[in-house]
């Protein structure tokens, strides 16, 4: 029988007064003194909004309107599926629906169990885009090359290709990040991408066929190269030479072509967003006449921002705009910040001055400033989140869940114990440890005042050898965990952090059941709490500091692995994960 959940507030009672004040941490909780981040985000229940809209690690969001429906595409690195999507009818509160390239695993063995070698690369700043009744993500793989996938409808399913280059070849090249489409009225078709880590950090726009499979000024051979200037016809057009361009955007309003990007060196024109402008795509030549591919001209240059440290952002960068169907524009951009969410979208409303999108409020003289909480776009909507609670009663995977790597899919099943998910253990490659592990299931984790997920875990099917539990981890460096060991025909308890052990009991041989727990606030430590009973629960180990690397923010996962043999398994009943982002009612 599955156990009723309890409310927020006996988690709050129970775990802030026994598991924070027993460790001699304040549970009071104060504001982010650095961003105005409160732990309070999202809908608040009241006709208003707090930004972040969502705590959580959806970084480089790209927000797309369709009819009266919102979408986001945002970057998942190496997790898989790769490039979750979301959906809202308010741009503030967001369900989990889908991802767009479900078959990472077939693009390189990295991405495998074999591999499990993508942190600090894989799937990264995506776009979304919909055109002549289709769904299209383009994403670069940084390692890997060009990628498009399309649908008819963005909860897939969802079809995948490398993009071709004018002869027909895939244009699997690397270090290429950021890409944008364009369709004009014409219905011509372009690319925006950039070349990171090189001498020419650039941006370039490519012409592209209709259909997006096909840059026609593109040459795989010519890009593979690294440290050049690319040049048309075989490597599109500069679009903006300036060093460390990315983050790149292209639209069309009022007959302008605008296009977005970040510069994060001061080798360029500073490190800040800029947003060029002209009534020709390719700019203006000093004539007057229109630019053209391989001889473009010249634009306007709007400054968004100037960036002087991080501490300085004043709006959030990275994202994209989205207009609603009564006209309104708003922004949804991150902040790069070190949080252990990562780096959570926040949403601003946009005014047009002069034909120029300026972000934020209390716009003045072209500029305008952060606000913390606002008046929903659309009012009328309840509450949604996009990851939350799931009792594996389904015969398939919830799309808030995410595999770190691509999962073997022989080794976990939703079907094998009804209303529960089984996990078998593999080896770890190459010994490797928790990094190294096949089939850690995850969500992300949601900063919030206070956030709580717990197990509920059957162990009677494991093996010798086997570990299984429940982890916070990083993007590939560091990680905690609280779980159960069985050796010998015995158990035990243990947490651990990077592979060292904190804390150990051991386990009566009658112990069949187990409950696993973490506790976060906005301190950005998780506490670990076990129970033999679900009822009561009680500290394991020291408090883990939660944080970001390799781009990721901080996720919550369930895990199992066994270095001594091949074999064992654990049953999931369920998992439960509440938060409060919000003022009780």
């Amino acid at each position: 029988m599955k156990r009723k959940r309890m409310t927020m507030g006996k988690y709050l009672f129970i775990v802030l007064w026994y598991g924070w004040l027993a460790t001699g941490v304040s549970a009071q909780v104060m504001p982010d003194s650095l961003s105005g981040f409160s732990g309070y985000w999202g809908d608040q229940g009241d006709s208003t909004y707090r930004n972040p809209v969502i705590a959580a690690d959806y970084s480089d969001p790209d927000p797309l309107r369709v009819g009266e429906d919102y979408y986001l595409a945002v970057s998942t690195f190496e997790s898989c599926p790769g490039v979750s999507i979301l959906h809202s009818k308010d741009l503030v509160n967001w369900s989990s629906i889908g991802a767009a390239l479900t078959d990472l695993g077939k693009v390189a063995p990295d991405y495998t169990a074999k591999g499990m070698n993508r942190y600090n690369g894989g799937a990264y700043a995506p776009t979304l885009s919909y055109h002549n009744g289709k769904f299209y993500v383009y994403v670069n793989l940084f390692t890997d090359g060009f990628v498009v996938a399309t649908a008819t409808h963005p909860a897939g399913p969802w079809k995948s290709q490398f993009v071709k280059d004018k002869y027909g070849r895939p244009l699997r090249v690397t270090r290429w990040s950021d890409p944008c489409p364009f369709w004009d009225d014409n219905g011509k078709a372009y690319l925006v991408s950039s070349h990171p880590a090189s001498k020419y950090w650039y941006s370039y726009i490519f012409q592209m066929s209709e259909d997006g499979t096909t840059l026609l000024d593109a040459d795989s051979a010519h890009m593979a190269r690294h440290n050049v200037l690319y040049e048309y016809p075989h490597g599109g057009t500069v679009i903006s030479p300036y060093h460390s361009s990315e983050g790149n955007r292209i639209f069309k309003r009022n007959g302008y072509y605008y296009l977005q990007h970040i510069e994060f060196t001061n080798q360029g024109q500073g490190e800040g967003t800029y947003i060029f402008r002209s009534r020709n795509l390719y700019g203006t030549l000093p004539d007057g006449s229109p630019g053209s591919p391989g001889n473009p001209g010249k634009y306007e240059v709007f400054v968004v921002e100037k960036v002087t440290s991080r501490d300085s952002l004043r709006i959030p960068g990275q994202g994209g705009y989205v207009d609603t169907p009564d006209g309104q524009w708003y922004w949804m951009g991150q902040f790069t910040r070190d949080y252990a969410c990562g780096r959570p979208p926040h949403l601003l409303p946009v005014t047009w001055v002069n034909d120029w999108p300026v972000i934020g409020v209390d716009v003045k003289d072209g500029i305008g400033q952060m606000a913390w909480q606002l008046p929903k776009p659309v009012q009328g909507y309840d509450i949604a989140l996009p990851l939350g609670s799931d009792e594996f009663d389904d015969t398939s995977l919830h799309p808030r869940w995410v595999w770190n790597h691509a999962p073997v899919d022989s080794c976990w099943s939703l079907t094998e114990r009804q209303g529960y998910l089984r996990l078998h253990a593999l080896p770890t490659l190459n010994n490797g440890g928790f990094f190294k592990a096949a089939n850690t299931l995850n969500q992300r984790y949601m900063r919030s005042q206070c956030s709580v997920a717990t197990i509920k875990m059957d162990i009677t099917g494991m093996a010798d050898g086997q570990k299984a539990g429940l982890a916070h981890f990083n993007g590939g460096k560091g990680y905690a965990s609280i779980g159960v060991e069985k050796n010998n025909d015995a158990f035990r308890l243990l947490m651990e952090t990077n592979g060292k052990e904190k804390a150990a009991i051991p386990l009566p041989r009658s112990c069949s059941t187990l409950y696993f727990r973490t506790v976060m606030g906005m301190d950005d430590r998780a506490r670990f709490l076990y129970s033999i009973d679900g009822t009561v629960f009680r500290l394991l180990g020291e408090p883990y500091v939660m944080t970001a690397a390799n781009f990721r923010g901080d996720m919550i996962g369930i895990c199992t692995w066994n270095d001594k043999r091949n074999g064992g398994y654990v049953d999931v009943d369920w998992f439960h994960y509440e938060v409060e982002n919000k003022p009780k009612e």
